[in-house]
């Protein structure tokens, strides 16, 4: 079966959307006889989209996102109509390109992955709370074309299957939900067993927090829970990578920006999961939740905040501990505490977040998943 692999970015290049392109095009190389990449996606009429915005949004403080202009789209679909044409894939996978494929005039089938519907990012995100008129109007009709479109939707939550049902009828019959992975290479079974026998024995906690939005991603909260901590007794350190606070305090280590591209700073994020007690984002805007994937790859336990699809990425007490968004930093410092001062109930978090990578939350687990969908529907 040949795959044609929509993506708006390259999905040859490591870091089109933080990797998970690239991810998902190795994931499905390895399952499938031939995948060809049918992205980037652009075109010069994005200019043209852009200083329409600029007229539209002139005086008024809202946000024109052109990705979302209909002829835009049209112009998009036709170049991915000639480029099907010409490459004659059996089936066609898109993620992500909601816009891009809504006016596909092909018959090839036609399945879609994303990490959120409009309506969602439209709840959790300030970068979608404050759209123009137009752009609102133009993005649900293009995602409901392009759902109505496809065969069916492969999303990674139950939280973006409802959505789907809700927001666009979509019927749960032509939704399938399959988790995503992480994109770092996951460590073998025995290393991380011998990481979670290091951090039992460890005499001081250690926090890592991974998220480049400082304010949106809870950074400050993250740092009032670790006080809370070190108040109560407890020896605790917060390690920020991807943001670059200033803090001034003795219990926070700023890492900065670490680019996966580049080795060495690879190998100091991949040293950062596997010498942390904790990873902690306590969120307020999250979908898929891709960092806390990644440390269940290393077998360590994640603190989220009860918000998007961080309770389908973190099981609170079994996995790690979903917080409510107005618990006190103290109460939060308390329940940590408990976890860390049962060293079983520890160990036990460390073994089912790693379990849970293995078994359901990898890559390779994702595309064997979506081959037996495609192989059950495509003649």
């Amino acid at each position: 079966m040949k795959i044609g692999y929509i993506t708006k970015e390259d999905p040859q290049n490591v870091r089109a959307y933080s990797g998970t392109h690239f991810a998902m095009y190795q994931a499905l190389k390895g399952e499938f006889g031939e995948v060809i990449p049918l992205g980037p996606i652009d075109h010069w009429y994005k200019n043209v989209t852009k200083l329409k915005g600029k007229f539209l949004t002139f005086g008024n403080e809202k946000l024109f996102k052109f990705q979302y202009d209909i002829e835009l789209a049209q112009i998009h679909a036709k170049q991915l109509d000639e480029k099907i044409e010409q490459l004659k894939p059996d089936v066609l996978l898109g993620s992500l390109v909601s816009p891009e494929v809504a006016f596909l005039k092909t018959d090839v089938p036609l399945y879609l992955t994303t990490d959120a519907t409009f309506p969602l990012l439209q709840d959790l995100y300030q970068s979608h709370s404050n759209l123009h008129f137009l752009s609102i109007k133009n993005a649900l009709i293009l995602e409901r074309m392009a759902f109505e479109k496809a065969r069916k939707l492969l999303v990674p939550l139950k939280w973006i299957s409802k959505s789907a049902q809700n927001n666009y009828r979509i019927p749960e019959s032509k939704i399938g939900v399959i988790s995503y992975g992480s994109n770092l290479v996951s460590p073998i079974e025995n290393e991380v067993q011998n990481l979670i026998k290091e951090r039992v024995r460890s005499e001081e906690l250690t926090f890592l927090f991974v998220g480049v939005r400082w304010e949106e991603k809870g950074g400050p909260e993250a740092v009032g829970i670790i006080k809370e901590l070190n108040s109560k007794g407890i020896k605790a350190k917060l390690i920020v990578v991807g943001s670059t606070p200033k803090i001034d305090e003795d219990y926070v280590e700023v890492i900065g920006f670490l680019n996966k591209q580049d080795t060495d700073q690879l190998l100091k994020l991949i040293e950062l999961y596997q010498k942390s007690t904790f990873f902690i984002l306590p969120t307020k805007a999250e979908c898929v939740g891709m960092s806390f994937i990644e440390a269940a790859s290393y077998g360590l336990p994640a603190i989220g905040s009860n918000v998007g699809g961080v309770p389908e990425a973190v099981i609170h007490k079994e996995t790690g501990l979903v917080i409510d968004p107005e618990e006190s930093p103290s109460k939060i410092a308390d329940e940590i505490a408990e976890l860390w001062n049962n060293k079983s109930m520890y160990e036990e978090l460390c073994a089912q977040a790693r379990k849970r990578y293995s078994e359901q939350m990898n890559w390779k687990n994702w595309a064997k998943k979506v081959k037996e969908i495609l192989s059950k529907e495509v003649i």
